[in-house]
Formats: structure tokens, C-alpha cells, sequence
């Protein structure tokens, strides 16, 4: 009878660890797939593209590094409509970096970084 109450309890947590994992999945929504780019003159040349699996961005003039997207999460910013997406990725050593912007849905859309956000990226047009 205990071990069953034991395995119980296990499964149960292990149920709760997955299907909670903190707002976290890999499904990038697909207003942010795609390619964006910048007017700011600092950034004009570089571009970064988010893909169902990747995040890619432009290094230089026609060199790109591509990552592989892990997790996703995305919050509601109090008091707006924008959101506040992480991209969690990996390099190809499998170290994971962390990609935060705020994305706004007006318009066409327009993502801020969350350390730059004096500088709107715009989806291009096809």
C-alpha cells in the first residue's frame, strides 16, 4: 500500500513538472516568423530572421550565425499590448543564450529589444 501512495506521488509530480514548465514551450508564434530589419543607421546592413526552429542573425555583410531555438516564453507587459518574448537557444557547443524583445502587434508589428528599445525592427515585406 505505501509503495503504491510513493508511486502515485511520483507520477503525479512528474505529470506537474511537464505540463507546468513556467509558460515555456518551443512554438513560435507566427507574427514573429519572419525576417526583420531596421532604418537606425547603426543597424541598417544586418537583419535577424526568427524561423519555426532557428533564430538567425546577419554578422556581416553575408555572413550569418544560425542557432537553434530551445524554448519560447512570452509574457504580457502590464498596462499595454505589447508582449515580452524570450527566445532561449543554443549554439552549436550547446551553450544557451537568451533573446528578450517586445513585440507589438499594431501595424505590421514591430519587435523592440529589450536592451535597445529606442530601436524598432519591422518585418520585411514579401
Amino acid at each position: 500500500m505505501r509503495m503504491e501512495k510513493v508511486l502515485i506521488l511520483f507520477i503525479s509530480l512528474m505529470i506537474l513538472f511537464f505540463g507546468f514548465q513556467c509558460g515555456k514551450n518551443k512554438t513560435v508564434p507566427d507574427n514573429l516568423i519572419g525576417v526583420w530589419e531596421t532604418s537606425d543607421p547603426k543597424y541598417a546592413d544586418r537583419i535577424f530572421e526568427i524561423t519555426r526552429n532557428e533564430v538567425i542573425f546577419q554578422t556581416g555583410e553575408t555572413t550569418f550565425d544560425t542557432y537553434s531555438i530551445k524554448s519560447i516564453e512570452m509574457e504580457k507587459v502590464p498596462g499595454g499590448q505589447s508582449l515580452l518574448y524570450t527566445i532561449t537557444y543554443k549554439n552549436i557547443e550547446g551553450l544557451e543564450y537568451k533573446f528578450s524583445f517586445f513585440y507589438d502587434p499594431a501595424g505590421n508589428g514591430a519587435i523592440r529589444f529589450k536592451n535597445q528599445d529606442q530601436i524598432v525592427w519591422t518585418k520585411e515585406k514579401k
